[in-house]
């Protein structure tokens, strides 16, 4: 693995490392790892060693403002999850054509990763989309013994004490990363909107889910509470002219007896989940 650090397409350094395929097996493909957010890029190494020991170029980083793509001074600094698709994902894209053109390019999106997807014309250079657990935040999509509790952490502590500090500060309070100010705004104004392209199309806002037009893969697991069916069916159904599928994940079918929303990255899935994955990648 190399630490590096890549452009984004304003020019701000983001903090990625990338891990060389296996030159034995190599599939002359490039993965890249879309974070989900508040995660640093250090959740996904353990999966992006083994894709990268089956023949794979694999990348991940951290958007502006999280883990080591964060600023000294969090408090005052301006970052949305639109800049992390549009300026952000756009400018991983614009790196990996440049130093690897001859390579396809395939695409792990977990939670915000997968929806930011559509947040950038360039993924029409994309050969192939992985996205797990993607959805807009939307309260009602939620699982319902455990909406209220979501709600009341996500949409008043988050937005609470944010509005304190000018940011959230996750790593004090043990609840994964640093926060800007303005990802925590913007997903809080996503709670109320069925439609997330409605509602800020409406202000302005472009979207590119339709230029994506190569093969996608929706995975939803069994007992995530946030990105239940009918959330992960939002992000899906808005990538309306590609080639795409949708699964759920049993836990008796893989088997295990919890996964979440985090837990398909963990090393138990190996020979599973992660096996399953590859197999995917490798048709495209």
């Amino acid at each position: 693995m190399i630490e590096a650090q890549i452009h984004a397409t304003d020019g701000y350094l983001l903090s990625a490392n990338i891990y060389a395929a296996n030159l034995s097996i190599d599939k002359n493909k490039v993965l890249i790892i879309n974070s989900a957010t508040a995660v640093d890029k250090k959740l996904y190494h353990h999966y992006a060693m083994y894709i990268s020991q089956q023949g794979y170029m694999v990348i991940t980083y951290d958007y502006r403002g999280i883990a080591n793509s964060r600023p000294k001074k969090l408090r005052g600094f301006e970052a949305s999850f639109l800049d992390w698709g549009k300026k952000d994902f756009e400018g991983v894209l614009n790196f990996v054509s440049q130093k690897f053109p001859s390579q396809k390019v395939v695409v792990f999106g977990h939670s915000i990763g997968g929806t930011i997807i559509g947040m950038t014309e360039k993924n029409k250079i994309i050969s192939g989309v992985i996205n797990i657990g993607a959805q807009t935040a939307y309260y009602k999509d939620w699982d319902k013994k455990q909406r209220r509790k979501i709600y009341f952490l996500w949409h008043i502590v988050l937005p609470f004490i944010t509005a304190i500090f000018g940011y959230f500060p996750g790593k004090m309070l043990r609840m994964l990363e640093d926060i800007p100010k303005g990802v925590i705004t913007q997903w809080h104004g996503r709670r109320l909107h069925e439609n997330m392209r409605m509602q800020l199309e409406s202000n302005g806002i472009k979207f590119y889910y339709h230029t994506y037009l190569n093969k996608l893969l929706t995975l939803g697991v069994e007992d995530d509470p946030i990105g239940t069916e009918i959330a992960i069916k939002r992000i899906h159904d808005a990538f309306e002219s590609c080639d795409k599928e949708l699964s759920i994940i049993k836990l008796v079918e893989v088997p295990t007896t919890k996964i979440g929303h985090f837990g398909f990255f963990s090393r138990k899935f190996k020979e599973s989940l992660w096996q399953q994955t590859l197999t995917w990648f490798n048709a495209i």
